[in-house]
């Protein structure tokens, strides 16, 4: 659609939705997450049975004639040139929307890197989602987000994606110039508050940038447990203790910490605040369970950003 078009759509769904009573638009929005949660909870049950919710087969069915959003889980059969027929046939938003709505039915939020303080400041879109043992990147570039112009590729707007299972890539990052669809733009635009009175958001598909957004540093202490296995964590946290002056830490008061943590899973950040006679500074960081952005390009790897801090 020409970009005219989708101005003058957006501003007769503006137009319209300014008409609403507060009461309508409650009614729309109750409609929505209730349609929402029925979806999920449907994709979930299926998935635990090894089948899909939008094709009704097993996810391990594969036919040519019938592009369905669990090609991207891998069945047999399914390869790199079978992509073009589910991108021409699903938006941008609705591929990214399924994965992200996969990624949590195994578990929720963490396994959804779109933090923007990991993602390149070039990028208009850059995330990666992982489940089990797939992961899939979305990347576009503000030249991407226009189209290349003065190359024989790419010339419309468009996205990149890549596709791994464990370290297999099934789909490189370079393979395809995916154009978006009209449904692309106009959420585009909701995301943006380019469209009164609505606001784009992933309900059952949120990663850790809306986890962040949402809940302040000290909510995110309180809520987090010790993990089991550290390699897993959602979160990293380190902790400075300093003594008040005049004052000593106690290596009893610091060992009961321990064991008290030991005994209820609570976070370190949060037990040591119990202690009256302490200055605590935690810094609260994705853990290695997080995935990390796939990058298009090959850089050195960092360690993690979106440092959260909580001071007492």
């Amino acid at each position: 659609m020409d970009p005219s078009e989708i101005k003058k759509r957006n501003a007769s769904l503006s137009k319209y939705l300014n008409s609403l009573s507060d009461a309508g638009i409650k009614e729309l929005n109750d409609k929505e997450y209730e349609e929402a949660e029925n979806d999920f909870k449907k994709l979930k049950e299926a998935l635990a049975k090894g089948s899909c919710s939008f094709c009704g087969n097993p996810i391990s069915h594969f036919s040519i004639k019938k592009p369905c959003f669990h090609w991207l889980l891998k069945p047999n059969g399914f390869k790199k040139k079978h992509f073009p027929l589910l991108y021409n046939k699903y938006s941008f938003r609705r591929l990214e929307s399924y994965l992200r709505w996969v990624a949590n039915t195994d578990v929720p939020i963490k396994n959804i890197n779109d933090l923007v303080a990991e993602k390149t400041s070039s990028k208009k879109i850059e995330l990666t989602i992982k489940y089990k043992d797939l992961e899939w990147s979305f990347s576009c570039a503000e030249a991407d987000y226009f189209g290349h112009k003065d190359r024989k590729e790419g010339k419309i707007p468009h996205y990149h994606f890549q596709m791994k299972k464990g370290d297999l890539v099934i789909i490189n990052y370079g393979a395809f110039h995916i154009p978006f669809h009209d449904y692309d733009f106009f959420s585009f635009a909701a995301e943006n508050g380019e469209i009164s009175k609505m606001r784009f958001e992933h309900i059952h598909g949120a990663g850790m940038q809306e986890f962040i957004d949402n809940f302040s540093a000290e909510e995110i202490a309180e809520k987090m447990e010790k993990a089991d296995n550290e390699e897993d964590a959602q979160f990293h946290t380190s902790t400075l203790v300093m003594a008040k002056p005049g004052t000593t830490i106690s290596g009893e008061d610091l060992a009961n910490l321990i064991e008290e943590q030991k005994r209820t899973k609570e976070s370190m950040a949060t037990l040591v605040r119990k202690l009256s006679n302490v200055d605590a500074t935690s810094i609260i960081s994705p853990g290695p369970g997080v995935p990390d952005l796939a990058k298009r390009t090959k850089r050195n790897r960092g360690s993690k950003k979106m440092d959260t801090t909580i001071d007492s």
